[in-house]
């Protein structure tokens, strides 16, 4: 899934939310992995570690 198929609203949100979490070390790398996967399964996708 190319991540241009969320909406740009939603792209923004997610990422804010991601540095929120990070900034305040309540999410490491390994997490935020996780969640993305968990974001992107639905559309078809996959998040892979690079």
């Amino acid at each position: 899934m190319a991540i241009s198929e969320l909406n740009e609203d939603t792209q923004d949100q997610i990422c804010d939310l991601l540095e929120n979490l990070q900034q305040i070390e309540k999410l490491k790398n390994k997490d935020m992995r996780i969640l993305l996967d968990k974001v992107v399964r639905p559309y078809g996708g996959k998040v892979v570690n690079k």
